[in-house]
């Protein structure tokens, strides 16, 4: 495949049921020729290659499967870019899928741009419910080349959000660990390297919440959370060995976004069964990000749980674990 102006990763493993909604928004589209999917089975039980097979014949110059055994989310978007030859790269989980009708309007405007990173808008798409609950806009400048650095303190951005410019992540040596929760390094660890940045008011991704096994549930969460703080332990790293070399909003866009991971693996922790052990290992856990990076704990102890926890030294653990888990 050459000449594409967009490679989309997409991650698939046991989608069976929905891999074609995926695929569809591709296909359907004006800009196929303009276009490269690189589907990653990452080890799928069911018919998810199959499907995935037959759409690559019937669209070989668009659609590309690559099998690999079960290694985790982040190893499929790393085989995504090996594949990639794309002048802009994106992720889609193979649960998602894309608006069409936008996707060929971006495609055309990528074309004519050199931005590292361009930022676009997502919606929200209920499963149960079968509708679409909410999309996210941005107060920026739009269609106008902007410094990453100047913009980044009134941005909080998800992975449904950002396309990167292929070189950027190629040059640099961008790579995920394998399991779940690679999408925070997705986001974060192509940022020293990004200057210039393009936001276009369009909802380009359908990120399709409320399904069961999706790896943001409490039950995934609980069962996967050492893959979550590994993750986070080579992201604050990386913030400590490249802090002096970034611009000070962008440090803040950084610290800001570790805090509330931080903070998300704390809520995991209180979720747990309620006890003088777990009380210690959530204990433990401020202490090492306090001395892995005071900028990170700085943000992390903000938060109202991390207050009443510090305020009573860990005396309210009972009472926050609870307020925790009733919101579950």
């Amino acid at each position: 495949m050459k000449n594409k102006i967009l490679t989309v990763s997409v991650a698939a493993y046991n989608l069976e049921k929905l891999i074609e909604d995926n695929l569809k928004s591709f296909v359907s589209s004006e800009v196929n020729d303009l276009i490269e999917v690189i589907v990653t089975d990452d080890g799928s039980k069911d018919k998810t290659s199959e499907i995935v097979e037959r759409y690559a014949r019937e669209y070989p110059d668009t659609i590309l499967l690559v099998k690999q055994e079960n290694t985790g989310a982040g190893s499929t978007v790393n085989s995504g870019l090996r594949h990639a030859s794309g002048k802009y790269f994106k992720m889609v989980d193979g649960d998602d899928w894309v608006e069409t009708s936008n996707l060929n309007i971006l495609v055309k405007k990528l074309k004519k741009i050199e931005a590292d990173m361009v930022i676009t808008n997502y919606e929200t798409y209920d499963d149960s419910a079968k509708k679409i609950i909410g999309s996210t806009k941005f107060q920026i400048e739009t269609e106008k080349e902007l410094e990453f650095k100047e913009i980044c303190k009134n941005l909080s951005l998800d992975m449904h959000n950002v396309i990167y410019k292929t070189s950027i992540l190629k040059d640099n040596n961008i790579v995920l660990d394998n399991g779940f929760y690679t999408d925070m390094e997705y986001l974060l660890l192509p940022i020293p390297f990004v200057k210039k940045v393009v936001y276009y008011d369009m909802n380009i991704y359908v990120y399709r919440i409320a399904r069961e096994g999706q790896s943001v549930s409490l039950p995934s969460m609980q069962r996967n959370i050492n893959m979550h703080h590994l993750v986070l332990k080579r992201l604050i790293k990386y913030y400590e060995d490249n802090k002096n070399d970034l611009p000070h909003n962008v440090r803040n866009y950084i610290t800001n976004r570790l805090g509330d991971m931080a903070d998300t693996e704390l809520m995991t922790l209180l979720t747990f069964e309620n006890n003088n052990l777990q009380k210690d290992k959530i204990k433990d856990f401020f202490n090492e990000i306090k001395l892995s990076s005071m900028d990170i704990y700085d943000k992390f102890k903000r938060g109202k749980k991390e207050k009443m926890l510090l305020f009573s030294n860990f005396g309210l653990y009972n009472f926050v674990s609870k307020i925790v888990i009733n919101k579950f």
